[in-house]
């Protein structure tokens, strides 16, 4: 008689997710944490006293401590994770001295190096403190433990984040000294390596170097963007999974070597933080070793090893360790797929086999498990569904082992013997290359992926459509829901392909002005004949990049940036297309932006407008109406949305179609406003001040008389934007008003006497 399979021990699961939502909460509200750590503690206490009376009550005693721990380990390291010195120099706003050691691999943007760092010094007062440092590196690329010194701006971050400051170059790059010798031996390898995959050919030598040792550098963006599309990018680096590889393969090559346990383990672990050393520590590589680890430990122990509470326990005390992971994406990704997998493989496979053969089932299976458990984190990054991500994984991840582990071993016997090494590589290229021609191909197929809702409702309404059709599936479920189930997801289904279809027919070509939908920020497209000006960029660099791909944007001519709060700037130094040149205020503030040293740094030209100047790009005279100069002609001394800068934007003599003007007032107040009025402002188009607030002067609209006025708000956000007077202001005036938060993108297209507006979330015309 066989014995019935062991179910699942699912007790941890709850604690791990509870301890992830109170990092989350404590990590975001920082000033909170120590408070929220005592209220959990005070509940756990409380909760122990009828620990006996009820099962349930001995769970909610482990997930309220484990939310009580990472709460207090976030308070605990929240005292001293802006160290005073940092504080200082925040503040200030002036340029410091940075000493710092690279605590990661460096990653190229278009505007120089992004250098994950720990700061040890500023202007040679002690400092401990992590921080993200945007410069050009000097020559050859300096590897992890390295000290280097810079002269830099820094920057607040929000409790939040993993970095405490970004530090803005300000000069060059010095090295101080050189990394401890035993990652030096991690650098030196995956130097020599990176050598090697050079001399491949084709997109797998990009993708060599990240499967086998974790360094994406050779990944360019077209590569990295066909990965995206095609739900493959957890391949372009080392995952989680390699290690449990390199762990099962030694521990087995120890039992067939008849090494005794302790030998069996030591091994395991030694290999184990080599090779963790070697990968650098990202987020799925720091889950999966701590999941070995434990593993490793209940191993020593012979106490029985299972999936799920490993994963749960795993999570529990990295989380602990480091509250921040809580924010961290690749973590997260990490541990949905491995729960996932745990969890959803088994009954996937036998709800398939009542169609498939049982390998085949199975086979399917553990890429459908991992997709829909990681697409609800995924479409809080990207507001879309790969269609083919499954059939992509599908034939992409068996070959990601052998690229792995082959590329390993030409890592390794590369340093020693560097012909064989290369003969190797290109063993190790054929799977690579697999996996790049997949992404490249299903990159090319019609509707590769689809739209999908944003934000929070987004994910809700995934999780709602998965269980609707588990339900309908689902044999225990009534008939006659199931069939109800079923009607309801084909209407569905085919309303939103019809949606998708006719938004894709509808969108203009011809388009003069499109408002991005990147959040609470203002991001405005602007054709000028042949050339694409982008006044400001908002903070979300994903949403932003989206609304580039969607309008076949692949570079900027002219970025303007009216000021320099992060809901109009903060993308800057994320934007991945090429930019030519900046406009900037003629502002104190802006000559002493990180900012501007930033696109400096990057050899782009930039020019700072005032009151008076213009400009001809394309088909149309781009006129400055704000921020005045000072009486002796320098740069003016406003600052924040005062300072912004305004331009009017009129066609030129040469301009034969969609002939439309445009004003374009930046987050001016009605004080800062004022001063326009008077001057030639009437335009067709305005973008309207500071999302719709309250602070706008209605004679002013009143004289630019437009019939659109274009509102770049954030949905859900807590300011109140775009409020009732402002609105009423618009209709007064005249202006149609159009808002990003309700209606998506917002395109303008069409001549002064039929001026019209595509929006990306329902079609309107004026």
């Amino acid at each position: 008689m066989n014995a019935a399979p062991r179910q699942a021990d699912w007790r941890l699961i709850l604690p791990a997710v509870s301890a992830w939502c109170a990092g989350w909460v404590a990590t975001e509200f920082l000033t909170a944490a120590a408070g929220i750590a005592l209220g959990l503690l005070a509940a756990t206490l409380v909760a122990v006293c009828f620990v006996r009376r009820a099962a349930w009550v001995a769970i909610t005693c482990v997930l309220l401590a484990a939310a009580a721990l990472v709460a207090a380990s976030a308070a605990a390291r929240g005292d001293s994770r802006v160290p005073e010195p940092v504080a200082v120099a925040i503040d200030g706003g002036e340029r410091v001295t940075l000493d710092f050691v690279l605590a990661g691999l460096p990653r190229e943007g278009a505007y120089g190096h992004r250098l994950p760092a720990t700061l040890t010094a500023i202007d040679g007062v002690p400092a401990t403190a992590p921080v993200l440092v945007f410069a050009d590196l000097p020559e050859g690329s300096p590897g992890i433990g390295v000290a280097m010194r810079v002269t830099a701006a820094l920057e607040p971050t929000s409790s939040g984040d993993d970095v405490v400051a970004l530090a803005f170059a300000k000069g060059p790059v010095e090295l101080v000294a050189g990394a401890h010798p035993v990652l030096e031996v991690g650098n030196h390898l995956r130097a020599k390596f990176i050598e090697t995959a050079r001399q491949l050919p084709g997109s797998g030598a990009m993708l060599v170097p990240g499967l086998a040792v974790g360094d994406e550098s050779l990944v360019d963006d077209e590569l990295d963007r066909a990965m995206k599309a095609s739900s493959i990018t957890h391949l372009t680096a080392v995952s989680g999974s390699n290690i449990a590889i390199i762990v099962v393969g030694v521990v087995g090559l120890g039992r067939l070597c008849g090494w005794s346990r302790p030998v069996r383990i030591a091994a395991a672990g030694f290999v184990l933080a080599g090779f963790v050393l070697l990968v650098t520590p990202q987020g799925s590589v720091i889950r999966a070793a701590a999941m070995a680890v434990i593993v490793l430990a209940l191993e020593a122990v012979s106490r029985p090893v299972a999936g799920v509470p490993v994963l749960a326990l795993a999570v529990i005390v990295l989380l602990v360790a480091d509250p921040w992971l809580s924010h961290d994406y690749g973590f997260a990704l990490s541990a949905a797929a491995t729960g996932g997998l745990l969890i959803g493989t088994r009954p996937v496979a036998k709800w398939l086999e009542l169609w498939l053969p049982p390998p085949i089932a199975l086979l399917i299976a553990v890429p459908m498990v991992a997709q829909l458990a990681c697409q609800p984190i995924l479409l809080m990054l990207d507001a879309t569904l790969p269609v083919y991500g499954v059939v992509a994984n599908l034939l992409a991840a068996p070959a990601a082992p052998i690229a792995t582990v082959v590329g390993l071993g030409a890592c390794l016997i590369g340093a020693i013997a560097p012909p064989v090494g290369l003969a190797i590589a290109w063993v190790a290229w054929l799977p690579a290359q697999w996996i790049a021609l997949i992404a490249e191909t299903v990159d090319q197929l019609p509707a590769a992926s689809v739209p999908w809702l944003a934000g929070p409702f987004g994910v809700l309404s995934w999780v709602a459509l998965c269980v609707a059709v588990w339900l309908a599936l689902r044999r225990r479920t009534p008939l006659p829901v199931r069939k109800a189930l079923a009607v309801g997801l084909a209407f569905a289904l085919l309303f939103a392909t019809t949606q998708i279809t006719l938004t894709n027919l509808r969108r203009p070509v011809d388009w003069r002005v499109v408002a991005c939908d990147i959040g609470q920020g203002d991001a405005l497209l602007v054709r000028s004949g042949d050339a694409t000006v982008l006044i400001d960029t908002g903070e979300d660099t994903e949403l932003l990049h989206a609304c580039f791909a969607e309008f076949g944007i692949d570079r900027i001519d002219l970025l303007v940036l009216s000021h320099f709060d992060i809901d109009h700037s903060g993308a800057v130094g994320e934007l991945r297309i090429p930019v030519t040149a900046a406009w900037l205020p003629d502002t104190e503030e802006a000559r002493r932006e990180p900012v501007t040293t930033l696109l400096e740094g990057a050899g782009i030209a930039v020019y700072f407008g005032a009151r008076g100047d213009s400009l001809e790009l394309g088909d149309l005279q781009w006129r400055v109406l704000s921020p005045k100069r000072s009486s002796d002609g320098g740069p003016s001394f406003a600052e924040g949305n005062d300072s912004s800068l305004t331009l009017l934007a009129e066609p030129t003599a040469s301009c034969v179609a969609s002939c439309l003007s445009l004003i374009v007032l930046g987050d001016l107040g009605e004080s800062a406003q004022s001063p326009l009025l008077g001057e030639p402002v009437a335009a067709d188009i305005v973008k309207v001040s500071h999302h719709g607030s309250r602070d706008q002067n209605a004679a002013l609209y009143a004289e630019i008389s437009a019939a659109v006025g274009l509102i770049s708000v954030g949905e859900g956000n807590g300011y109140g934007h775009p409020t009732e007077d402002a609105l009423g202001m618009l209709a007064t005036s005249g202006t149609a008003s159009f808002r990003t938060d309700t209606q998506g993108h917002l395109a303008v297209f069409g001549d002064r006497d039929n001026i019209q507006i595509w929006t990306s979330r329902s079609e309107l015309s004026r």
